[in-house]
């Protein structure tokens, strides 16, 4: 096929480019390559990924950290169909991407072609829409609209299904179809005529029928955002607690978080809020919240429900006003219908309440809550000096604590580990975190560090990789040496899948199925032509996490394996 005949790919190529969309994220398959070929025109970034999962984790992460929608092109059928686990956590954790599946040809769909499943019914309960195009012309119109949707009200992951007859030239697409039909006859010429038809309409010039739907945006209930106001500034006790959607709105993030500062009460983030404030911020707290939850007054939830993390709302002091902000009426009132309730993006609405209040009278709440956080604070810190065969997993946290750079970007991937890592490294800035999210998914880290690294490529990326978690997503080590997105991963091995061992032993007495060995990732990952070093013991772990340091910034992906001693740091936290 010519570089120069026209094809709808090159609308799509060129659409992206009005979108802002820098890059997209694929693994290459026939049904998809004239998409390809129109972003490459566009000079939009093609990262080719090594299994499609990742693409839509990549993507992901392009939405949550960017004022742009991540994008993950997949081929048709086992394309599809490997992307389900990362679809269903973008819904789950609110998070816009659009996804594109190839398909079968219109005229062939249902008649055994290669890859050809329904993928509509297999993905419409996991996004917000799943849609096939029939017609050329309604191509664009239909990927401004899933956008728009995609980022409107409560953000999610979207589908859109074009199948292959649409997207290569139109010459080639009817050169195809007439190669097969049968030449002689009254069959032969009700075939010709019935295709012809078919494909006049699918490439017609008419203008499409599809009309493009623009983004809802919430409307600003003046009532109830005084009367969250008032019972904010009365109280003596008050907590905010902030979750994944305060960081979906760029444009007011700061504005909210300014609010936050001014409003100088305790708060508690959990999620990608997590980046949103560092240790230096004084009315920050990152221990002691179901304490902090059963003792306020006044509990604000900004985007975030309360679920299993919160424990069902049994969590919360049941005599303290609850004010929740949620963009889900569901989420709004799971659990435990709040005294105040306002269906709206919580950002937003912060930022309206600091403008019309002053700080409530807490400084005695504030001083309670900061002589227990200190307590945790030595707490963790004699643990970290615990001597143990290898390295301690709270020492080496704490090490890279003050390794990491102010601009970093930290991704979680794992349980055991990566929950004492969340414990004990802080995000500088806001969004500055990524984890999964409530869906608790393994295999993030790989996409993730794609999609971030490649819309922040001066930024340092660390991975934080369970032992058990880093085999999912090792092979986009590849994927990082040939597109020269430096991350630096950090897997803590302990050769067990300990969050969950650590209790099925003492509760069931078995430890079956949770036993790994203490295998050499770094030469997997050096086999991909990346770094990879082994640490076991504290003199060389200092070093050697500066050398990974200097050879990202060299333009090497980093893989540093740090044997681990198991450790009941974190004791009780299976989550079931």
């Amino acid at each position: 096929m010519s570089s120069d005949v026209r094809h709808i790919g090159l609308d799509i190529g060129a659409f992206f480019k009005q979108q802002n969309i820098s890059s997209v994220f694929t693994l290459c398959g026939g049904h998809i390559s004239p998409i390809l070929v129109g972003c490459e025109k566009e000079n939009i970034d093609i990262i080719q990924v090594r299994d499609e999962v990742s693409a839509v984790f990549a993507a992901d992460a392009v939405s949550r950290l960017t004022e742009s929608i991540g994008v993950a092109i997949v081929t048709a059928g086992p394309g599809v169909t490997n992307t389900v686990t990362a679809i269903k956590n973008a819904q789950m954790a609110q998070s816009p991407l659009l996804l594109i599946g190839g398909a079968a040809a219109t005229l062939l769909k249902g008649r055994g072609s290669l890859q050809d499943i329904d993928q509509i019914s297999l993905l419409k309960t996991y996004v917000k829409s799943a849609v096939s195009v029939k017609k050329v012309r309604d191509v664009i119109p239909t990927l401004a609209n899933a956008i728009n949707n995609a980022i409107s009200g409560v953000p999610g992951p979207v589908f859109v299904e074009l199948p292959i007859d649409l997207l290569y030239p139109e010459k080639d697409i009817r050169k195809e179809f007439v190669n097969q039909l049968p030449k002689n006859g009254l069959f032969g010429k009700i075939a010709n005529w019935y295709v012809n038809r078919h494909l006049n309409d699918l490439f017609s010039p008419k203008k499409s029928s599809v009309k493009i739907k623009t983004v809802k945006k919430f409307k600003l209930d003046q009532t109830r955002i005084d009367k969250a106001a008032l019972a904010i500034v009365k109280s003596k006790k008050p907590v905010f607690i902030l979750g994944n959607q305060v960081t979906q709105n760029k444009e007011f993030l700061p504005m909210c978080l300014k609010s936050l500062d001014k409003l100088s009460a305790p708060v508690y983030t959990s999620g990608m809020a997590r980046g949103c404030f560092s240790s230096s911020d004084q009315y920050y707290f990152r221990h002691n919240r179901k304490y902090a939850l059963k003792n306020a007054d006044v509990i604000v939830a900004l985007g975030v429900p309360l679920d299993f993390r919160l424990g069902y709302g049994f969590s919360i002091n049941k005599e303290a006003t609850l004010i929740s902000v949620n963009k889900s009426k569901e989420d709004l009132n799971k659990n435990k219908k709040p005294d105040i309730g306002i269906h709206a993006d919580p950002t937003r609405i912060m930022h309206e309440i600091g403008k019309i209040i002053n700080p409530p009278s807490c400084q005695e709440w504030i001083d309670e809550l900061l002589i227990l956080e200190n307590k945790r604070e030595e707490e963790i810190q004699q643990f970290s000096e615990t001597k143990t065969d290898f390295i301690n997993p709270v020492f080496l946290c704490k090490t890279i604590n003050k390794l990491v750079d102010d601009n970093s970007i930290l991704i979680a991937d794992g349980g055991d580990f990566v929950g004492t890592a969340s414990y004990t490294i802080s995000p500088r800035k806001a969004l500055g975190w990524l984890d999964p999210g409530p869906f608790g998914t393994l295999g993030v880290g790989g996409g993730f560090a794609l999609g971030a690294k490649s819309s922040f490529p001066k930024k340092e990326v660390w991975i934080f990789y369970g032992d058990g978690a880093s085999a999912y997503s090792l092979a986009e080590f590849d994927t990082m040496s040939r597109h020269k997105l430096p991350v630096i991963a950090i897997i803590g091995n302990d050769a067990s899948w300990q969050q969950i061992a650590r209790e099925q032993k003492q509760m069931l007495g078995s430890n079956i199925g949770t036993e790994l060995a203490f295998n050499a990732y770094e030469k997997v990952a050096e086999g991909y032509g990346g770094k990879g070093y082994y640490v076991e013991n504290n003199e060389q772990l200092v070093e050697t996490l500066k050398q990974a340091k200097e050879d990202a910034k060299l333009g090497y992906p980093v893989l540093v394996n740090v044997k681990l001693s198991k450790s009941d740091f974190r004791k009780g936290s299976i989550s079931v």
